[in-house]
């Protein structure tokens, strides 16, 4: 802490009666190392709090559905723990020179859930079908690249690009990029939201959007003696209180997403074992760049001295997180660069805002939407702890609908919240660039874009490393939002599961390499 740190005791009171207040307006086969002999057999009941709406993982979006589609799904690469492409449905892949021209070698043997035999073809339909925009999927973003898919035989496929991509194996791990049957695809799509038929470790059994969800064991899944379970049964809880409930009873082996306020209760619970996973979740707040006061790079600058950022972790993430140094890119991206963060400095912030042309300070209204809730704790954190800096902040909290139509991409001072994406590329053009898929900061920096451009084609990895910590120092020192911290995802299991673990995307769960420890 600084000397300029916010007390506890007035920020938990701030929040609480702000929160009061009503809305206005590693390997293909194992990412684990085993202590022990994986024992076979066993149903895992995980319970979930959010529907899955359809299993058509082509176009899903909730954290249950990446589970299930984990499941029941493979791609042609993995991601792995360390965030690099692993071998999936292609066992190797190359690329020319120029990153442009990918040719990938699939796996023999493997067959669909319904028998079929899985080949090339498979593949071609699977991309096709992504890049209809009719499909509406979310993996349309990363596959919007192609130029041309090929079928030479039936185990290689050959992808060439627009544009260079040497992350493009990479992209291919988008969880909505898993791969169906041509003959599946040749049907309406509307039928695969209920009926699944994939290549995955587990098969579809049952499927209840509002209940349950269970799947059996795929005695044909490529990787030998895998899934070690028998089955997996997802159990919906809308109410929050009633999964945990359950689970600290023994009636559920493992949570999918803890919430932060139980997460200590849970973790210390007689045979429960919480999980902290480490992660590039982040809020940010949005100061767009051309529009008073944030055309000025002062104001950017010393709205980001006005944030304690351990304070925010300390308060708002109970503990569960870590600082950041305003870019979005986390230690578990491979080209993390570590920016100094910016430190705590009212006394200075106030001094460069009078600079900037505000020697009285800025009276200024900051929304955020209700959905999650940690916006509005964030916003009313940042209230607190800036006022000493001269900003003036209302804090303003809308309903999420309302937010999105007339805040988001609009406004110039609010309130974002973000998962992880796949790697630097995705982070950095998510956002930031000036042609980013969801641009809200306006920074429009051609500086920043060509390094971002840069980075996408360059193969050597030390180079890469290079063109990204510069793109990062760069979104440091301009300030295009402040983002202040990184939430850690939170899950947890009973001591009798192996292996029960979460990715820091919240997107890929290898629970074909869980299994139950028998008394």
């Amino acid at each position: 802490m600084t000397q300029f740190s916010i007390k506890r005791r007035q920020l938990l009171a701030g929040i609480a009666a702000f929160s009061a207040l009503p809305a206005v307006g590693l390997s293909s086969t194992s990412v684990f190392a085993q202590a022990a002999a994986p024992v076979a057999g066993g149903i895992l009941k995980i319970s979930h709090s959010t529907r899955v709406a359809s299993l058509c993982i082509m176009q899903t979006s909730g954290a249950a559905e990446y589970l299930i589609g984990d499941m029941l799904y493979s791609g042609l690469t993995r991601m792995g723990m360390d965030m690099a492409p692993m071998p999936d449905l292609a066992t190797e892949w190359s690329a020319d020179t120029e990153a442009k021209v990918f040719t990938f070698k699939l796996r023999p043997g493997v067959t669909f859930h319904d028998g079929s035999p899985f080949t090339s073809k498979d593949v071609v339909a699977t991309y096709q079908a992504i890049l209809k925009p009719e499909t509406a999927s979310p993996a349309r973003s990363v596959l919007n690249g192609i130029a041309d898919i090929a079928a030479p035989d039936e185990l290689t496929v050959v992808i060439t690009l627009k544009n260079s991509y040497a992350d493009f194996p990479l992209a291919l791990t988008h969880p909505n990029a898993r791969i169906f049957s041509a003959k599946a695809l040749a049907g309406p799509i509307e039928a695969l939201a209920t009926q699944a038929n994939g290549t995955g470790p587990f098969k579809q059994k049952t499927y209840d959007s509002a209940r349950l969800t269970t799947l059996v064991k795929n005695e044909a899944y490529y990787a030998d003696k895998k899934p070690y379970l028998d089955g997996v049964e997802l159990h919906y809880f809308p109410d929050l209180a009633a999964e945990t409930s359950n689970y600290l009873s023994g009636a559920t082996d493992a949570m999918l997403e803890v919430q932060q306020a139980d997460f200590a209760r849970i973790a210390a619970a007689k045979g429960s074992k919480g999980q902290r996973v480490p992660s590039g979740r982040f809020v940010n707040i949005v100061m767009r760049a051309d529009q008073k006061p944030f055309d000025d790079i002062r104001v950017r600058q010393a709205m980001a001295m006005a944030v304690d950022r351990q304070t925010l972790v300390d308060i708002v993430l109970e503990g569960l997180g870590v600082p950041a140094a305003d870019t979005n890119i986390s230690k578990q991206y491979r080209f993390f660069a570590d920016v100094p963060e910016t430190t705590y400095d009212p006394v200075a912030s106030k001094k460069l805002l009078a600079e900037a042309g505000y020697p009285n300070g800025i009276k200024i209204p900051l929304v955020c939407s209700n959905r999650p809730a940690i916006r509005s704790q964030v916003g009313i954190a940042v209230k607190e702890m800036a006022a000493a800096a001269g900003f003036d902040i209302e804090v303003q909290t809308i309903p999420h609908d309302t937010y999105l139509a007339n805040v988001w991409r609009k406004g110039n001072f609010y309130v974002g919240y973000w998962g992880m994406q796949t790697n630097e590329d995705a982070a950095l053009t998510l956002l930031f660039t000036s042609d980013a898929a969801f641009a809200d900061t306006a920074w429009n920096n051609k500086t920043f874009d060509g390094l971002v451009a840069k980075g996408r084609t360059e193969l050597d990895p030390e180079k890469r490393k290079a063109i990204y910590a510069e793109a990062q120092q760069l979104m440091a020192k301009e300030k295009p939002s402040v983002l202040p911290m990184f939430q850690d995802v939170l899950t947890a299991s009973r001591d009798v599961v192996q292996n029960w673990t979460c990715h820091p995307m919240s997107k890929n769960f290898y629970v074909e390499d869980v299994w139950l420890k028998r008394a």
